[in-house]
């Protein structure tokens, strides 16, 4: 069904995807320059200087891309020259001059039957196979390019060519001369073909493809590009009925082209896809094209006042009666060598989710009195490639789980994609590891700041209610501070401590903090810590008063908050008298510590904020 759906999708009437066949996007990065006699001008680099300039329309081959078969007028240094693209693992030298004689074949054909000036001159320029241009050099084997601005780079990406100031493979004259070559090469495929059933349009006795083309690429994993469904050409274990290849699953050839068309159209829209790692998922609505514009930007990029636009208007820009009737539908897509890898799908009403859309955010909601746009720069290693996006990013929700974005599963995506399209619950196994890093972070990261990390405990929250048992504690967005659940109120204990510690030191403390130093434990143990961190905070409040002044106003403030967090926690009238602390459990389980952290996070915010609001209102006195 998911390939009839993308078959649907290629031929949809608004979208266009089908109109040109015979070309593609693509990215080139490098123009050979060439007067009209084919001499040698110079080498341009486009694009950024890092990945080269997408072209929307780039002739692309009919034929199956084999280790033999070259594009048409653009492509890499094994095709233009005849040279391994890596030195240092040559390709077969046979297959090298293969694909040399196969690019330059298609231009002197091309020449022959058009007599165009700029594709006879381009084979003045032809070299000879394995000739190195002076403009590429080998060093410690791998190639180095000088372009026209004069310094040595990396080589990279593929070749196309500009002779007398025109772009050849924009010539208006080519063009119309290759969409006849590739519909004669499509016309001859179907020729050759074997006929039968196509699974995807159910049409009888139509050409059916042996391998599934065009190869769809830009999916994580992959390589270069990749198939959805491929089988091994001679292996016995993956033929039956003495079928080979793909004819183990027949499908027309104009279906295969239709539905890779239509993968590599939402591969490439930046509207239609979000990568995180090596996973990619791919979206569209059946109808309404402006929908996928809001799944990918709130995936991508949730800017607090975009969240909160969206927050109150789910359905702002998109017709609700239409909505019901359209349909929306997700792809998850990782790679195994050349192969596509479909981890997940969707099919939903357009609706619904939206609908599963806006719960994913109402679920992750958090009070924060700061947002990291307020903060000073605070960039570890842990935060490369991510500390410029949103915390509500899919990307940073998914990073919360590892210490390095290389090491992120596509298993953790691929849950988050359904919980926040489908209305899943993630795994509570994604706790341990989001509660290992903060705590690792916590001990060891001298440049965390917990007010900042969003990311981790908005996701936080939605787990644990997505999986919350009715006798569960319910995570507000703001602080609970009546609820008598023992491992959020050991959480907000702890806080307080850290911060009547903090306080006790006139904010100088050199050293771990009593939170740095004893969390672990008390999250997971607060019999057992709790037991030293009572005593040490009644020596901390002593040293507060001691201070005396506003400090020891301080104090009992400070106080104050811990016997009510402490009554709570069944702390009776004669325990508090004594100064005695309330029965803590011995052990918390995985959820128990999630909510822990929890009270921990909102007692800071909830701290965070009154500090603010008093330093802005005595700022409002001394302005008058």
């Amino acid at each position: 069904m998911l390939l009839k759906h993308l078959y649907d999708l290629a031929h949809s009437p608004s979208r266009k995807i089908f109109d040109d066949e015979a070309f593609e996007r693509r990215v080139i990065r490098w123009i050979i320059d060439l007067d009209g006699q084919g001499n040698f001008n110079g080498v341009q680099e486009t694009g950024d200087g890092k990945r080269g300039k997408e072209y929307p329309a780039v002739p692309k081959t009919a034929r199956v891309k084999k280790g033999k078969v070259a594009e048409f007028l653009s492509d890499g240094i094994d095709s233009v020259f005849g040279l391994s693209p890596d030195p240092a693992k040559p390709k077969d030298t046979e297959m090298l001059q293969d694909k040399f004689d196969d690019f330059w074949k298609q231009i002197a054909d091309a020449e022959r039957a058009i007599g165009h000036s700029g594709l006879k001159a381009l084979l003045h320029f032809k070299p000879k196979t394995g000739q190195v241009p002076g403009f590429l050099r080998l060093d410690s084997k791998k190639w180095l390019i000088r372009s026209a601005s004069a310094t040595d780079t990396k080589f990279s990406g593929v070749f196309a060519f500009r002779v007398g100031g025109i772009l050849l493979l924009e010539d208006e004259h080519i063009r119309a001369y290759w969409r006849k070559v590739f519909a004669d090469t499509l016309a001859k495929q179907e020729t050759e073909a074997e006929s039968g059933l196509c699974l995807i349009t159910g049409y009888q006795d139509v050409p059916l493809a042996r391998i599934h083309t065009p190869r769809v690429r830009n999916i994580p994993g992959v390589g270069i590009d990749g198939t959805i469904v491929s089988f091994e050409k001679s292996a016995p274990a993956f033929s039956s009925y003495g079928k080979e290849q793909s004819y183990n699953a027949p499908c027309s050839i104009t279906a295969t082209r239709a539905y890779s068309r239509a993968l590599q159209f939402l591969v490439d829209q930046p509207d239609h896809h979000v990568r995180i790692g090596e996973t990619k998922l791919c979206f569209w609505a059946r109808e309404q094209e402006q929908a996928t514009g809001l799944f990918a930007r709130l995936l991508n990029k949730p800017d607090p006042l975009g969240v909160a636009e969206f927050l109150k208007q789910p359905f702002s820009g998109i017709a609700r009666e239409l909505a019901c009737r359209d349909i929306f539908y997700a792809v998850t897509l990782a790679g195994n060598a050349g192969r596509i890898v479909v981890r997940h799908w969707i099919q939903e009403p357009l609706d619904q989710a939206i609908e599963n859309f806006h719960k994913w955010f109402v679920d992750m909601e958090l009070s924060v009195p700061l947002r990291p746009s307020a903060q000073k720069k605070r960039t570890t290693s842990a935060d490369k490639g991510k500390e410029s996006m949103p915390p509500l990013a899919i990307f940073r929700l998914a990073c919360t789980t590892v210490r390095e974005a290389k090491d992120l599963s596509p298993n953790v995506p691929a849950q988050l994609y359904r919980a926040a399209l489908e209305g899943t619950a993630p795994s509570i196994s994604l706790l341990k590891p989001m509660l290992d890093q903060l705590h690792s972070r916590l001990v060891r990261d001298k440049n965390y700041s917990l007010l900042f990390d969003e990311s981790r405990f908005a996701l936080l929250k939605l787990i644990l209610n997505r999986n919350r048992k009715e006798s569960d504690m319910e995570i507000k967005p703001g602080l609970t501070a009546d609820t008598d659940d023992p491992a959020y109120n050991c959480g907000r204990l702890l806080s307080v401590f850290d911060d009547l510690q903090q306080r006790a030191h006139e904010w100088k403390l050199e050293g771990p903090t009593v939170a740095e130093r004893y969390y672990g434990s008390a999250s997971t143990s607060p019999s057992t810590a709790f037991g030293i961190l009572w005593r040490l905070h009644l020596h901390h409040l002593k040293k507060l008063r001691n201070l005396g002044g506003k400090y020891k106003a301080a104090a009992t403030a400070i106080e104050r908050r811990i016997m009510d967090i402490c009554s709570l926690m069944g702390q009776t009238e004669e325990m508090r008298q004594k100064r005695l602390p309330p029965s803590l459990p011995r052990t918390l389980n995985l959820q128990a510590q999630g909510r822990f952290a929890l009270g921990y996070y909102q007692q800071k915010a909830e701290d965070k904020a009154g500090q603010e609001a008093a330093a802005a209102e005595k700022a409002k006195v001394e302005a008058k």
